[in-house]
This record gives C-alpha cells, sequence and structure tokens, in this order.
C-alpha cells in the first residue's frame, strides 16, 4: 500500500477494526509512520481507545474514525427510560444519543464519528450531535460519571447486539461473512 501510495495510485493508507483488543495492534502501525488514519471502536463505555491508540494518532497527525459509537444500540437500551441529566443542556445534547456522540467527538484526536442506522429518525438525531458546543474535559468526565451511576452500565458488553432486534443483524453479518468466503473461494 505504502509503495502504491508513492507511486500516487492511491492517496491514503489506513486500517480498521472494531475490537479494542486490536489497538495496540493498530498503535503500532501509526507510531511507525505506517497509516494515514485509523478507524476503531470507542464510546463513553469503553475508552481504552484512550490509552495509546488516541495520544499516538494525536501526535502524529492520524486521522481517527469512530465506529460503534452508540455500542451497537446497547447503549441507548440501557438509558432507557431514564432522563437525559440537566446538565446536557450544557453541551446542547437534547437526546441520548447527542449525549453519546458528543462525548465521542469532543476527544481531540477524534477526526470523524460513523454512525449506523437504517431508521431516519435515528440518522437525522445523529446529524443533530454535530450542533452547538461539545463538552470539555471536565464535562466529559462528569458524563461518564454519571453513566456510572446507571445500573446495567458496567455489564454493556454482555448485553446481545442490537437488543429488541431478535438477533436479525447478527444474521446479516453471518450472511455477508459467508457471502465473501464463497467469492474468495471462485
Amino acid at each position: 500500500m505504502q509503495a502504491w501510495k508513492k507511486e500516487g495510485r492511491i492517496r491514503y493508507v489506513g486500517v480498521t477494526h472494531h475490537e479494542s483488543g486490536a489497538q495496540d495492534q493498530l498503535a503500532d502501525l501509526v507510531e511507525r509512520g505506517s497509516v494515514d488514519f485509523v478507524q476503531t471502536n470507542y464510546l463513553i463505555f469503553n475508552r481504552d481507545a484512550e490509552r495509546r491508540l488516541l495520544p499516538a494518532a494525536a501526535a502524529r497527525g492520524v486521522g481517527v474514525f469512530i465506529n460503534l459509537p452508540l455500542e451497537k444500540a446497547r447503549l441507548m437500551k440501557v438509558v432507557e427510560g431514564h432522563p437525559l441529566p440537566s446538565f446536557a443542556q450544557e453541551f446542547e445534547a437534547a437526546t441520548w444519543a447527542q449525549f453519546f456522540l458528543k462525548w465521542v467527538m469532543a476527544h481531540p484526536a477524534v477526526t470523524t464519528v460513523l454512525c449506523g442506522t437504517s431508521n431516519p429518525e435515528h440518522a437525522e438525531d445523529n446529524v443533530q450531535a454535530m450542533y452547538g458546543p461539545l463538552p470539555d474535559e471536565a464535562m466529559r468526565r462528569r458524563m461518564v460519571a454519571h453513566m456510572e451511576t446507571i445500573p446495567g452500565f458496567a455489564d454493556i458488553e454482555r448485553m446481545p447486539w442490537y437488543p429488541g432486534k431478535d438477533g436479525q443483524y447478527q444474521g446479516m453479518i453471518r450472511a455477508a461473512q459467508a457471502t465473501a468466503r464463497s467469492r474468495m473461494s471462485q
């Protein structure tokens, strides 16, 4: 890929992974100067990227794309029925989705946040997170502390993906993986 970049065949080189366990490998690539951008998971529940990957990217000017900022809808399930804290008004978050997205967007190393949804209303709500101020570091700590008081927050990883979707998305992922495997074997 680097040779193609030098030849002008491609402009940028990036790597992606959706699991925290791969973040040290991503950080190695960033620290070696091998990539222009990385994509990884980072959210208010799972802050592993703060340990090494985000500082490395910031130090080297590497772009950071964040995936899964709502933890496969599990964050939304945990806050279901809980009112948004009043301090969310200070950074103009009107919904829980905006609360979580603004938390991610406010990290200085984050370049962009990638949200996936098939619901147009959710997409519109997500876009609203781009407006108004972002929380500062003290507010981000306050947001985490608030979330730690919500029952179930510490157990998010044990919840099924996309709660309430009856495994629909996991089935789609498995089907797509099977299709990709069959294409590769041809």
